[in-house]
This record gives structure tokens, sequence and C-alpha cells, in this order.
């Protein structure tokens, strides 16, 4: 399992240009071996010689190594192709365990996986107005990883990193929500230290949407693309953006801050960081609800039964089923959506655009954009819509908080 281009496996060779104590080449050839297991497993010495260019010796004392430390299971005898059967070796990914969080505008959501990735189990709760602010939150989530380990059968002490979404401009390095306008309170919130202070466990945070991203290009509609947009349309607007196969963050963790995009018919007012963007205010859930009543009551149906309670996806959902005026909402939000898409294929030319979120993921709005954005000779990437679904910000955190934690597993 390779988590990123800065984590490549190290070949003897390399490690052998460079003057270093015997430590720290056990530390260089364990980590790659161990990296060469997780890729491989269940696999036998012989295959990890072969794979790492290392000497039969050489691997043999890193196995040793790597199983004092409890990260390697022996399976036993392996079949035999002639000679003595092979010992076959697999990477013990109960050795501990990651979490990821995903902080909404109205829920919280969080999940448990081993070192494999693989998901063991999921917690979420609905936000009360005194728990959205961020101390509330950081208490939600020690409860939701308390009743998580409960239910794998393990300790929060085996928990080795946790990544935490939140839906606002994040600075990555300092761990510093700069704003969630959506939530209570959150301007500056150090969010990186509450949650280290609060669970005693190292974590990573990360802006929503692009999480979402790196889970898509980890397991979803994005795997294998190294240029994409992943769109998100909720209860807020925002995007992930991918350039080379890494997240761009931008120089002031405001890239893809589309929801502050300006909206084609209105002037454009100055960009305030602790109030929702204009073109959330028109296309996020709320805005277009807000839409959708004004147009019924603009046909006269304000008083129409159910009409005018329905959210945005049962607008959508309407529109399949033939609906006129929910039609012309799908056609209202899918031409500001392709104009902002359009404007971001000028700057940065990607081949795909993933739209996901509770609203953008919906097949009507995705048929929509695609229309539209066809009728362009270029700046028309390909739309797609989001594979994992909501599950794509949780799969992103995973894949960080693995990232994260491989570097410190042989501590």
């Amino acid at each position: 399992m390779r988590f990123s281009s800065s984590t490549s496996v190290q070949s003897s060779a390399d490690s052998a240009v460079q003057p270093s104590r015997p430590s720290h080449l056990r530390q260089v050839n364990a980590r790659g071996l161990l990296r060469l297991l997780r890729e491989h497993s269940p696999c036998s010495k012989a295959d990890l010689v072969r794979l790492s260019g290392l000497s039969a010796p050489t691997v043999s004392s890193a196995v040793a190594y790597l199983e004092s430390l409890d990260l390697v299971e022996n399976l036993g005898d392996g079949e035999s192709s002639g000679g003595r059967p092979p010992e076959m070796l697999r990477f013990n990914a109960t050795h501990g365990y990651v979490a990821g969080v995903d902080i909404g505008g109205t829920r919280l959501r969080m999940v448990l996986a081993d070192l494999n990735g693989r998901i063991v189990t999921q917690w979420a709760t609905q936000f009360t107005d005194q728990q959205r602010t961020p101390k509330a939150v950081c208490s939600l989530v020690h409860d939701g990883l308390k009743i998580m380990c409960q239910e794998a059968s393990t300790s929060l002490k085996k928990v080795l990193h946790i990544t935490v979404g939140a839906p606002g401009i994040t600075n990555v390095d300092s761990g510093v929500v700069i704003s969630a306008p959506n939530l209570r309170d959150w301007n500056n919130v150090p969010l990186r230290a509450m949650i280290e202070r609060e669970l005693g466990i190292r974590a990573t945070i990360e802006n929503d949407t692009n999480l979402a991203a790196v889970g898509e290009h980890w397991k979803g509609s994005a795997s294998g693309i190294e240029d994409f947009l992943f769109v998100a349309l909720g209860t807020g607007v925002g995007a992930g953006i991918f350039l080379r196969g890494r997240l761009h963050h931008g120089a002031n963790w405001s890239a893809g801050e589309i929801g502050y995009a300006a909206v084609s018919g209105h002037s454009r007012q100055a960009l305030e960081v602790h109030s929702p963007g204009q073109m959330e205010r028109s296309i996020g859930g709320l805005g277009i609800e807000a839409e959708w009543k004004s147009l019924l009551s603009r046909v006269g149906q304000a008083s129409v039964g159910e009409l005018a309670k329905l959210r945005a996806t049962e607008v959508f959902d309407l529109a399949v089923d033939g609906d006129r005026q929910a039609a012309q909402i799908v056609e209202y939000t899918a031409q500001i959506l392709a104009d902002c898409i359009v404007d971001l294929a000028l700057s940065i030319d990607p081949e795909v655009v993933i739209l996901g979120g509770g609203v953008g993921s919906h097949p009507e709005l995705c048929r929509c954009t695609e229309r539209l954005l066809a009728r362009n000779e270029f700046a028309k990437p390909q739309v797609r819509s989001s594979s994992l679904g909501t599950q794509a910000q949780l799969y992103g955190a995973i894949y960080l908080s693995l990232a994260a934690t491989e570097v410190h597993l042989l501590e």
C-alpha cells in the first residue's frame, strides 16, 4: 500500500551510497520491507528478497525486527514449488487503528479502520445547537471514538492517528480552522491542538472537501486521475483541487473555496471569511430550496401542500419524474455550477470534474451540468458523479491517517 510519492521504497543501492549508522540502515530496510509486505501480503521472505533487491540475511534480520514490534504475522508454511515450503508472512493490520472524522453542518460522522484501511466500524450523531462549538465537537469526537473502540473490541491506546475534516478554510500546517461559517464560533480555531489534547492521539486537520477529493483519488471516481476537481454541493459549496496527483491548497489555504465565487446576474460583493459566499447562498442546499419556493410563488403554487417543503434532492427527483418547475430548478443550479467549472477549467484544465455531496452527486444535476459543458469546444472536462457518495470524506481521512501513521510505525 503506497500513500504518497514521498514514501516510495528505498532500494539497497540507494542506501549503499549514503553513509549511515547500522541502526539507521536497519530502520530504512525495515520501513521499505514493511511497505512491500503491506502491498503484497501474504508473501515469503524469498518474495521480499526478490521485490526489494536486498540480501536474504538482511531481509531475515529486518523481518525479525518487524516481528518483534508485532507488525508481522507468521502464517506458517505456504505451498511448495518442489523444495522446502516457504514460510508465509502477512502485515499485522490490527497492530493499530486509525480514525477519520467529518464535521458537517448538521452532524458528526466518524469511522475506525485497521492499518490496511479496512473500515471496522462507524459512528454518527446529529448536532444540537449547543454541540456545534469547537469544544463541544472535540468532546463528541472523544465520545464517538470510545464507542467505536468498544464496538471493535479494542483499546483507545491502539488508535495511532486521527484525521478530522472541517467545513471551512483550514490551515493544514498549523491545524487551525480559519473559518467555518456553517458552524458556531469557528473562527481561528486551533483544532489540531484541541483534538490532540482531548484524545492524546496525533491528529491531522484538513478541509472536508479536500478530504473527499483524497478519498475519490484513493478509492473512487478519480482513481488514477492526476488532474481533477471534486466539487461538493450540500449544506455548503466547495471544491478540492488535485494537480499532478497532489492536493492544491494555495498560498493562503483558500484554493477551492468556490462557495465565494461570483454568480452571473448578481453584483460582486466583498468577500467576508466568516460569512457564506455568493455561490453557496445560491446553490447550496438552502439556496436551492429558497429558489424553489420563490419559483412556486411566482407561478402561484406557493400554498400547494408539501411542495414548498421539499429538500433540494427531492426537487431534483421531481424533475426526473417530469415536473417542469422542478426541471427549471435543476437547470438554474446546473447553469451556475457549469459557469464556475468553466472558469476553473480555463485556469487549471482538469481532466475530470467529480460532483459530490448530498446535493451535488444527484444524477439529474450531473446530467444537466455535463450537457451545458458539452456546448463548449474546449474547457469542457468530463463530469462524473462521486462513487463514494457521503463516504468520500471519511475515506480521505482514513488515507491521510494511514500515511501519517506509516512514518511512526517503527518508533
